[in-house]
């Protein structure tokens, strides 16, 4: 082998080995700005959220007996899996961010004010947090000025469409169990719940986007306007609104995918139980 060639290919070693080099590094860079940002931590709550919307909705429609709850229960936590929805996630981001763009959205993050405003939304959605603002909700409400800017947030992080995403896809999984008890073996007909669920959005929209705001009124009280003022300012930039965009896509890719999957669980459970 000449000389020249062993040059060749130790060139297209050196060029392979430091792209997967680089390629390691972005994939380091996106968990760790899916951690500081907290978005890992709150997909890490979604199994409970789903578990806890679909037992409210059992309560509401026909009654499913507590040995089928708890299994179907139980399967919630092995479908729906945080590890399953950060994997859309991050395949998402990967493709969408450039590197540029993670080191821009760290920088935000990992700054003073980004850590304090993580904090107070993580506090945020605490049983606590929840309890305090049923209690306090026609005071926060009155604060016009902060409303105006917690829907602001709203519109540029997309807390509303998340909540309704889960809230939809939620409701059909509870539909399915109910109508799998009232009418066993009969073909469900999802097309007529899903006009239905259509015909209910705006009503649906309008009270999630209010506990949304309140929510948001809540959580950035300790902050002042001036602060505030940067995290929109921020929230405005492109490298935000990609994030916010291609984790949006990634987590209803993944929501479809593992309520998809804990609805056959459902059906299986059921059925076998009603045999």
């Amino acid at each position: 082998m000449g000389t020249q060639a062993v040059k060749v290919i130790f060139a297209l070693f050196i060029s392979t080995f430091c792209s997967l080099c680089l390629a390691a590094d972005k994939a380091d860079n996106l968990d760790k700005l899916l951690l500081v940002s907290g978005f890992t931590k709150q997909v890490e709550g979604f199994p409970e959220l789903v578990k806890s919307g679909f037992a409210e909705g059992v309560q509401q429609g026909a009654p499913i007996p507590q040995d089928k709850l708890q299994k179907i229960l139980e399967s919630a936590d092995n479908t729906i899996l945080p590890s399953i929805i950060m994997e859309e996630v991050r395949s998402s981001l990967s493709t969408s961010l450039t590197d540029k763009d993670v080191e821009v959205l760290l920088a935000w993050y990992e700054s003073d004010i980004g850590k304090k405003i993580t904090k107070a939304e993580e506090e945020g959605s605490s049983e606590e947090a929840f309890q305090n603002l049923m209690a306090n909700a026609q005071q926060l409400m009155a604060d016009t000025k902060r409303v105006e800017m917690a829907t602001r947030i709203d519109q540029l992080v997309g807390a509303t469409d998340i909540a309704m995403e889960m809230q939809v896809s939620t409701g059909i999984a509870v539909y399915s169990a109910v109508m799998a008890v009232m009418a066993p073996g009969q073909e469900i007909n999802l097309d007529a719940y899903k006009a239905q669920m259509e015909a209910m959005k705006p009503q649906m929209r309008q009270n999630v986007e209010q506990f949304v705001t309140l929510s948001f009124v809540q959580t950035y009280q300790g902050f002042d306007d001036a602060s505030l003022a940067k995290y929109e300012e921020f929230l405005s930039q492109p490298e935000a609104k990609k994030f916010n965009s291609s984790s949006m896509a990634g987590l209803n890719k993944a929501l479809t995918q593992v309520i998809g999957r804990w609805s056959g669980d459902m059906a299986s459970i059921l059925k076998s139980e009603a045999n």
